[in-house]
């Protein structure tokens, strides 16, 4: 019984192992203006080839008790050119879904942003990175309201597998 679990796993993890080839994943401090609220917090960042050329991102941040915020974001880098040597630059297209409650208020965001970056690779494996994305989109507090403007960026890592 022990070999066939064995077995097993092995043959699994063989299949799985491609489906995270050229995987990057890190994580990045984050930064946004959402409508004149200020919001830090952390982000995990996740580029897959399960959806090529894009980057997925989930944030969440907090202050005191009274703000917690939550959000994803998806961008397909449509321009990625070399700066010089490893500095590359690049402009995206991309969405953001946010939810945030400060003060018992809640408030959903969704909408369309436009990342511009520059990405490093100073070892085969590390990316730095740094961007800022502009955005704009729908907002739900507790009616709909448009426009809801952002200013998100961010300062990170992703190491590559």
């Amino acid at each position: 019984m022990k070999k066939t679990i064995c077995t097993l796993s092995i043959v699994l993890a063989g299949m799985l192992i491609p489906l995270f080839a050229e995987t990057g994943l890190g994580a990045a401090f984050s930064y946004g203006l959402s409508n004149g609220a200020n919001n830090m917090g952390g982000v995990l960042t996740l580029s897959t080839p399960a959806i090529p050329g894009t980057v997925q991102t989930l944030r969440l941040s907090f202050s005191g008790s009274d703000y917690i915020s939550f959000g994803v974001t998806d961008d397909w880098w449509v321009v990625q050119e070399d700066l010089t040597g490893d500095l590359d630059f690049y402009i995206g297209l991309g969405f953001y879904s946010g939810f945030t409650m400060d003060d018992g208020d809640p408030d959903f965001q969704l909408g369309g942003r436009f990342p511009l970056g520059l990405t490093i690779m100073p070892l085969d494996f590390l990316e730095l990175f740094l961007e800022v994305a502009p955005a704009i989109g729908l907002g739900f507090e507790p009616t709909v309201y448009f426009p809801a403007w952002d200013a998100q960026g961010a300062l990170g890592f992703r190491l590559w597998f």
